[in-house]
């Protein structure tokens, strides 16, 4: 199985901003809920957030929008698959990073993942601190800063 790309967690009394003006998010969740908390996270990064219900649109946002810099991709999706979306995602756009996010670790599932192209992935539920550490590999490291309480 490989290794999961995670930097650690900080003091309690740090946390990290992040600063993504400029970059572009696709979520690929069909889920209402679970596209608000993920919404919710990324609420003071700056980043661009697009959303997309199912694969197919996930495939269409990315023909539309050559400015998203990385997707998280919902595995278990109505019609269309986060698995064959990443692989039709690839056809359009060879080099950008997709990262599973699934309820599914069992290794089966999370060597689907890398063989569908995903670039790491995310366990459900997802962990704040791992979400933004994930795509800060990505989008640009948090700068550290000291919680005040």
């Amino acid at each position: 199985m490989r290794e999961l790309q995670f930097t650690g967690f900080l003091n309690p009394k740090e946390r990290k901003s992040y600063n993504w003006a400029g970059k572009t998010i696709l979520i690929a969740e069909d889920t209402d809920c679970s596209f608000l908390y993920l919404k919710t996270v990324l609420r003071n990064t700056a980043a661009t957030i697009l959303w997309a219900s199912n694969g197919q649109e996930a495939i269409n946002l990315v023909r539309e929008h050559k400015d998203i810099d990385v997707i998280l991709m919902d595995i278990n999706m109505p019609g269309i698959s986060g698995f064959e979306a990443t692989v039709a995602i690839h056809s359009i756009r060879p080099n950008i990073p997709v990262i599973a996010q699934t309820a599914y670790v069992h290794d089966n599932e999370v060597d689907l993942c890398f063989a569908s192209g995903c670039i790491d992935y995310i366990p459900k539920p997802i962990d704040r601190t791992v979400l933004l550490e994930k795509l800060g590999v990505f989008l640009g490291a948090g700068v550290v800063v000291k919680n005040t309480v």
